[in-house]
């Protein structure tokens, strides 16, 4: 869940960096059991998302699963893509709010996530 949405934030500005890519992947390493490869989970993160219309039932999965303290996490790793390659983007931004608002954290705490992260 929380590498779809990496993914949605990075190409929300028309484009994949390098930076961003890479700290999708090392995200997927943290997570994924040993025997898959990085290579498989970005491939499937992908096609998911191009066959995918909307980040909805993403969101859904994370209200009905994460803890108040996950949601909070989820944003810092958020943040941490958006700001990566040292260039805020204002659709990554204000991707990262949106997600903040439908996963019912306060912009204020986002604010805070985010400059803490800054």
């Amino acid at each position: 869940v929380a590498l779809r949405l990496m993914f949605e934030i990075a190409i929300s500005d028309g484009k994949l960096d390098r930076e961003e890519l890479n700290l999708i992947k090392e995200r997927a390493k943290k997570i994924a059991p040993d025997e898959i490869k990085v290579s498989k989970i970005i491939k499937k993160i992908i096609d998911e998302t191009e066959n995918s219309v909307s980040i909805y039932s993403t969101i859904k999965k994370v209200n009905e699963t994460y803890s108040s303290n996950e949601k909070k996490d989820l944003l810092r790793i958020l943040w941490e893509l958006v700001a990566v390659d040292n260039i805020i983007d204002p659709y990554e931004e204000n991707l990262y709010f949106k997600i903040a608002e439908l996963i019912k954290i306060r912009r204020t705490e986002a604010n805070q996530i985010k400059h803490q992260g800054a």
